[in-house]
């Protein structure tokens, strides 16, 4: 299959020309199964087409690039099929956040196990939960891996991870995965306090207040930064209020420093600036009412969260931080 058959079709996708995709496919049938040079079939390219290419926030996707991906699945595209790194379409919606895609591509057949970049619980569910999106559990059934974190981020019960003072060996199954590739490498230890205080982060960032409460019942630690970021600075960068301010209520310190998310992206930041980044009214409100700095910089730039607002046209949070703090 020439790439150049392939790509004609990942254009006629990306366009919604539905009528061109089934030419192409009539023409060329084996286009179903070719692969660009990272391994990519056309059904993964038109899943990224449908998502905005993963982004994030969500990009709905136009409705004749979601008539394209039902088009190839009919036709009999695989959704189990994996590039190079292992990466499904599935991952594509469960990072991005689609349900419903996600919903077709299960009915098609898509496996909820299959693990990207080779990481033992680098499943499409994994990914949805790093990026708060615990609704796409509805879908991402059965979970996987089920594991302490997962039940902290999904709000299901925690008591079947925990054994005496220690936790069962089920509690860090499936913990190779911590962060897409474009993350910094975590050198983990896996040791009791880290399980805990990893899990806390990802209840926070998907609003589970009773799964956090637990968590630090069992000692987890409100203001760690277990990797690239504290509970307190997840929860505002999703717009958690009701978890930010339990952290809030229950120790967390708004103006405490940790590099978070990617490399270099939030150098010495603190959570007023992600709130503000996001344009999260709710959390700067809250921030500011439990004595957060608003005058606070970045170790990178010595950007204030309104400048940060300012860069990311947050107008809403600008406002705001100008009527409050002026």
């Amino acid at each position: 299959m020439a790439e150049s058959v392939l790509m004609q079709a990942a254009t006629a996708v990306h366009e919604g020309n539905l009528d061109g995709l089934r030419e192409i496919i009539a023409r060329s049938p084996a286009v179903l199964a070719a692969r660009d040079e990272r391994g990519r079939t056309l059904l993964d390219l038109a899943c990224r087409a449908a998502t905005g290419d993963i982004a994030i926030p969500l990009v709905a996707g136009t409705r004749e690039q979601h008539a394209a991906v039902d088009l190839l699945l009919a036709v009999g595209a695989d959704p189990a099929t994996g590039d190079d790194d292992g990466w499904t379409p599935l991952h594509t919606a469960g990072m991005a956040g689609h349900s419903d895609l996600a919903r077709r591509l299960v009915g098609a057949g898509a496996s909820v196990y299959a693990n990207a970049y080779g990481r033992d619980g680098g499943s499409a569910l994994s990914y949805a939960l790093f990026y708060a999106k615990a609704y796409m559990g509805d879908v991402l059934a059965p979970v996987y891996p089920d594991n302490l974190r997962s039940a902290a981020a999904l709000g299901t019960d925690l008591e079947r991870f925990v054994a005496g003072e220690g936790l069962t060996p089920a509690a860090s199954a499936g913990l190779d995965f911590y962060a897409p590739v474009f993350f910094p490498m975590w050198e983990r230890t896996f040791s009791r306090q880290e399980i805990l205080d990893e899990a806390l982060s990802w209840a926070a960032r998907n609003d589970q207040c009773e799964s956090m409460a637990a968590l630090v019942d069992l000692g987890a630690d409100v203001n760690a930064s277990a990797f690239r970021g504290t509970p307190l600075l997840w929860a505002c960068y999703s717009d958690k209020v009701a978890a930010a301010a339990w952290l809030l209520d229950h120790g967390a310190d708004p103006d405490l420093r940790h590099d978070w998310g990617g490399e270099g992206h939030g150098v010495a930041a603190v959570a007023m600036h992600l709130a503000a980044q996001h344009n999260c009214v709710g959390c700067v409100n809250l921030l500011l009412d439990h004595g957060a700095d608003p005058t606070i910089v970045d170790g990178a730039y010595g950007g204030t969260p309104a400048g940060w607002a300012e860069y990311s046209g947050a107008a809403d949070t600008l406002e705001l931080l100008r009527r409050r703090v002026g």
